[in-house]
């Protein structure tokens, strides 16, 4: 990899193909998927959720990806300032900076909540190594999610010490923290994925868990359900919100963006299915709730850890490695407008602090909902946000609201604004079929969707 300056993004590529798809992909698979993806699918019919998730994935959000990659390697800039030169070059307002700018927060958003669902992870950690948490029963592993949500000071400490430990890897720059990083990380988190599987679909229940995952009930299929999906696809592939633009900035010339995008996607689905295989077949074998919420996990993974042979050690090391693929998503989210702050000539060290900062504070709202704030219900005078609370509001709002939006920003942009020699000219000959489909799609097919999902919820 080369790197003309320390704190910008001019001169910035990642070394390889493989080494953007390594990175994307650890932005995509993390959190995302190992505990939001289970517990949604529970919480809105299983197969249901789970078919449009997919569908979602193909039509949706993986152009959207692909618009990212293709605005970002085209503008070779932080998101808000790709979209400006891009719209100037084409005689467009310098003003589409602006969604950029959103992007940003919206990423920092994100990481207010993310943060302290990652900080868990520290704590279960700690719990596992010392075979407590491994000796605890169905009721005991509740009772310890619920003692660690209403404990103000290990909330603070596990969110603050994820925080520092993503200052460290960012501050190193893209090339000794992004690159590095993610070529061990990601793969470790799959291996032990497939381990977890095989373990679930032998001791628990594979049969009701894979007929709830895999057969689906159309019955279900609600305007909320698919809108939650696509949500999640939104989420999953972290697109709508200028990460993969950044990450497009650095992806070099020569790399197929199809190819790649297509391996991204791919990657993300499987560790997305993985972690329901391995999860909901605990969660029928010891009589819990597969609608359990945002703890599910939380809760179902300490119990078949219980029950392997040496399932403290293996408990400690998924724990660990869930942390690492936390980070990694942690990283995409904080790099737009550390690089954004760079172009403007603040350093990137102090850049990562005013990015961590922002999203510490803002993740204060996320900490108290579980305790202090537990039933305070901001938007309690709409039926449907009657028991939400500020946690639930910030991540139902980023799934329905905020990745949508943005991705219908994207879709116009690469699909009407970016004349299609210019677009064209991102994708290689030998991807002339694919450029052609994906066109129509971010110029039709998937606004349609969003839009169509929009008005549906409404109604």
């Amino acid at each position: 990899m080369s790197q003309s300056r320390s704190d910008g993004t001019a001169g910035v590529k990642f070394s390889s193909r493989l080494a953007f798809v390594f990175a994307a992909v650890g932005a995509a698979v993390g959190l995302g998927n190992v505990w939001k993806f289970p517990y949604l699918a529970g919480e809105n019919g299983g197969a249901a959720f789970v078919l449009v998730y997919l569908l979602g994935l193909l039509l949706v959000a993986l152009p959207i990806f692909i618009a990212e990659v293709v605005i970002g390697r085209r503008g070779a800039a932080s998101p808000p300032e790709a979209l400006r030169r891009q719209a100037v070059e084409h005689g467009r307002s310098p003003r589409w900076r602006i969604p950029g700018i959103l992007g940003l927060f919206a990423g920092l958003l994100i990481m207010s909540f993310y943060s302290v669902v990652a900080g868990w992870t520290f704590d279960y950690l700690l719990h596992t190594a010392d075979g407590s948490l491994t000796a605890l029963d169905g009721a005991g592993t509740v009772a310890h999610f619920e003692a660690l949500q209403a404990s103000l000071p290990r909330l603070f400490l596990w969110q603050g010490v994820f925080i520092l430990l993503t200052l460290g890897i960012v501050a190193k720059g893209v090339t000794f923290g992004i690159e590095r990083a993610v070529g061990i990380m990601t793969p470790a988190l799959g291996v032990l994925l497939v381990i977890l599987v095989g373990y679930a679909l032998t001791a628990g229940d594979s049969a009701r868990a894979l007929a709830y995952l895999f057969s689906p009930d159309f019955s279900r299929l609600t305007p909320s359900v698919m809108l939650a999906a696509i949500g999640q696809a939104f989420f999953s592939l972290s697109v709508g919100i200028g990460g993969v633009m950044m990450y497009g900035a650095y992806l070099p010339r020569g790399a197929s963006i199809l190819r790649t995008s297509a391996y991204v996607a791919l990657a993300d689905t499987a560790v997305a299915l993985l972690a329901g295989i391995a999860i909901f077949p605990i969660v029928f074998a010891n009589g819990l709730d597969p609608a359990g919420g945002p703890g599910l996990v939380f809760i179902t993974l300490p119990l078949a850890f219980s029950a392997m042979p040496f399932g403290a050690v293996i408990g400690t090391i998924f724990f660990f490695f869930l942390i690492l693929a936390a980070l990694t998503s942690a990283i995409a989210l904080y790099e737009p407008t550390v690089a954004w702050l760079a172009e403007r000539g603040i350093g990137r060290g102090r850049g990562v602090l005013v990015a961590a900062g922002l999203s510490w504070l803002m993740g204060i709202a996320s900490i108290l909902s579980f305790n202090l704030w537990r039933d305070w219900h901001p938007l309690g005078f709409i039926e449907r946000f009657a028991k939400a609370t500020p946690f639930d509001l910030i991540t139902q709002g980023i799934d329905t609201l905020v990745l949508p939006l943005g991705a219908l920003v994207i879709a116009y942009f690469a699909g009407r604004l970016l004349p299609a020699e210019a677009s064209r000219s991102e994708f290689g000959a030998g991807d002339a079929h694919g450029y052609r489909l994906w066109r129509m799609a971010v110029r039709w097919v998937t606004p349609a969707l969003i839009l169509l999902l929009f008005g549906a919820s409404i109604l």
